[in-house]
Formats: structure tokens, C-alpha cells, sequence
């Protein structure tokens, strides 16, 4: 038995409430037949997936994603939860939540910081980044109600993790995006740079997709923002960007949590609202699919030849990578980046930012990778 696994579960598959512009996922509805909005897990596929998951790990993590799970409604998670507790037998268990948080109130706050949910909220920054394109099905920009919402978790001590997409547009402003989530007690940020393809022009990305260059500057500012704020002389963060954490954690000889800069990718399952299984969630696709949960239990699909196969995958970065002196630091980054601009030719789209960021940064992490080495000897 594995001791630490994650299923990242699709409750109410790609449907959700919102239409924001980048979404890659609303897309992954036409998989199956009927409306997106009857694409509802069962309770018989959510028990046997649980059951299952305690049956391969001995502390797994449950990660609910969508489209946007709330829109199932709290007792389904009330469900959730009571499930957990009956088939761990004692075993420890985490869960996550990532939402646009618009549906939450004060009764789903109470019960995700009782039941220890670490929930990852959707907002991009102030209000003219956030709006740019996360809006509603009417095109009304969601930023005062998401960040209301958001607010109210931080009130009840729910950890906030704040879930930011990096486009082209918001790539101008990594600072002001910076201090706008310390300002609004949001530590802990995740940002995740959008590169789509244009579905008018197949040959070139989405408009809104983060170009490498700008990236490579976003990065570096970012960085900026973060070190200053590192209070050097006690060794403590006052902010974490897991990105920054996952590169510092490189440097100290140790396996980062994010899945980007890891060698292999293949940590975690996806179900979908029926039980169907999937490597990765940015690509979800007949070719990543490892069979149906009824058919195929996870502890198969985890060590299936296909899903092992998914992951190295991401070992395949090419001759180029192969004698870059940063490779051991983001291994060919995200085998989805790779695949998203038909003008990379197979190559990762962030590797020049990469370029930019890593030789900027490198003297800095450095240090405080010798500063914790001494701390804690």
C-alpha cells in the first residue's frame, strides 16, 4: 500500500456556473452525452471511489475540483465526509476544495474549516485583472462577489490558497497582483501561467495565453516581491508562492510538491463524475483515460503500464534539455505546455522564461538554501 496518494475529484465534471475566458475544461463536457449540468457523481461512485482510495493508501488526499463543485451543493460534501470517516478506520485523510467560491456562505465556511478542507479560491488579482476575464454567463465580471466570499473563509480561519492565472494581460502587473493578495491577508498563492490553443487558428495560442517572455518578467518581479518580504534574519516566510517554495526545495536537495517541476507526473488519479479515470487534469483526453473506476480499481490504475507511461512522458523533453544546466531544476516543466502552440515544436512553451528566471533568481536561492542549512543542522 502506497502511503501517500491523490484523487482529484470531478464531482459535476466540466460543468460550472461561470464562462471564463481561458477555461480549458468546459470544453471536456462533450465527452459525455447529455448536458454538462446532469453530469452528477452518484453516490454510489462517490462511496466506492472513497472506499477504494483508503483501500490503496494509508493517508490519502481527496482533491474536489470541477468545472465548479459547489454547484452540487454542501451535503453532497456532508456525504463526502461522512464516507471518509467510515472507511478510514482510523487512517488520517486530508481533503481540498478548489472553487470560484461564489456559492459559498457562512454554513459552507463553517463546515470546510471544521472538517480541515484547504481550499484553493480562483481569483486573479484586483479587480481590473480578475475581471478581465473571469466573468458570468451574462459577462458580468465576478471579482466583488469572489472576493467577498474569499474574504469570509479568512474570517472563519479557513486556509486560503489563492489560485491566480497568468495571462497575457495580467502578466503586466505582478507586483500590483502581489501586493493586492498581501494587503487582502492571502499568503498563500499558486500561480499558473495559461497557454491554449486558438481554436479560429490552430497554428497559434489563444490571445489571452502568457507569452514566455512575459512570463520570464512576471517571474522575476514576482520573485522580487517575495524575497523582500523573506524575513531573512528569523528564516521565516511571510508569504508562500509554491512555485518559489517548490524551486527553494529543489535547492535543498529535496523533491518539490508541485507536479510541474517534478521529474515524473504521475502523482495523482482524476475521476470523473461517472468513475472514468484519467492521468492528469489538463489533459483529460481518450488517451489518457485508464478505464472506469467499476472496472479498473485505482490501486490498478496507479500502477497501470499506461498511467506509468503517462508519467515519464514528461521525461521526453528533448536534446535541448538534455544539456541545459537547469534541468535538474523544472525537468522540461509541464508535459501540457509542451503541447498547446504548434510553434514550440514539442518543446516546453516556458522554457525561455525559464531561461530568464532561473539564472536571475539563482544567487538568491542560493542563500537561502545555506541559511536553512545552517538553521536547522
Amino acid at each position: 500500500m502506497n502511503s501517500l496518494r491523490t484523487l482529484l475529484i470531478k464531482p459535476i465534471g466540466a460543468f460550472c456556473n461561470l464562462a471564463c475566458t481561458y477555461c480549458f475544461y468546459l470544453d471536456k463536457q462533450n465527452l459525455y452525452p447529455g448536458p454538462a449540468s446532469t453530469h452528477k457523481m452518484s453516490q454510489d461512485t462517490l462511496e466506492l471511489l472513497i472506499k477504494q482510495m483508503f483501500a490503496c493508501s494509508s493517508q490519502p488526499t481527496f482533491v474536489w475540483q470541477g468545472g465548479e463543485p459547489t454547484v452540487l451543493g454542501l451535503d453532497f460534501f456532508r456525504e463526502a465526509v461522512a464516507l471518509q470517516k467510515h472507511y478510514a478506520q482510523g487512517k488520517p485523510f486530508a481533503n481540498a476544495l478548489q472553487t470560484h467560491a461564489m456559492l459559498l456562505d457562512a454554513e459552507w465556511a463553517e463546515f470546510l474549516k471544521r472538517e480541515n478542507f484547504l481550499v484553493g479560491v480562483s481569483l486573479d488579482g484586483p479587480q481590473q485583472v480578475h475581471d478581465h476575464y473571469r466573468v458570468d454567463r451574462q459577462g458580468r465580471g465576478t471579482f466583488q462577489t469572489v472576493l467577498e466570499k474569499a474574504t469570509l473563509l479568512l474570517l472563519h480561519d479557513v486556509p486560503v490558497n489563492v489560485l491566480a492565472s497568468v495571462t497575457e494581460y495580467s502578466a503586466q502587473y505582478p507586483e500590483e497582483i502581489y501586493r493586492f493578495f498581501v494587503d487582502h491577508g492571502f499568503l498563500f498563492m499558486q500561480f499558473s501561467p495559461v497557454v491554449e490553443l486558438n481554436p479560429q487558428d490552430l497554428a497559434s495560442t489563444a490571445p489571452f495565453s502568457v507569452s514566455a517572455k512575459s512570463y520570464g518578467r512576471f517571474l522575476k518581479t514576482l520573485f522580487r516581491c517575495w524575497i523582500r518580504d523573506f524575513d531573512l534574519q528569523r528564516l521565516k516566510q511571510k508569504t508562500s508562492i509554491r512555485f518559489f517554495d517548490s524551486v527553494l526545495s529543489r535547492y535543498l536537495g529535496m523533491a518539490p510538491d508541485h507536479c510541474v517541476l517534478q521529474q515524473r507526473c504521475n502523482v495523482y488519479l482524476v475521476a470523473e463524475h461517472n468513475g472514468d479515470l484519467y492521468s492528469c487534469d489538463f489533459l483529460v483526453a481518450p488517451d489518457t483515460f485508464l478505464g472506469n473506476a467499476r472496472q479498473v480499481s485505482l490501486q490498478q490504475a496507479f500502477i497501470s503500464p499506461a498511467h506509468i507511461a503517462f508519467g515519464q512522458r514528461k521525461a521526453d523533453y528533448g536534446e535541448k534539455c538534455q544539456s541545459c544546466r537547469w534541468l535538474k531544476l523544472c525537468y522540461g516543466g509541464c508535459t501540457k505546455d509542451r503541447m498547446h502552440d504548434p510553434r514550440d515544436q514539442g518543446h516546453n512553451h516556458f522554457c525561455e522564461s525559464y531561461l530568464d528566471f532561473f539564472p536571475a533568481a539563482d544567487s538568491a536561492f542560493k542563500e537561502l538554501a545555506d541559511l536553512y542549512r545552517r538553521y536547522y543542522r
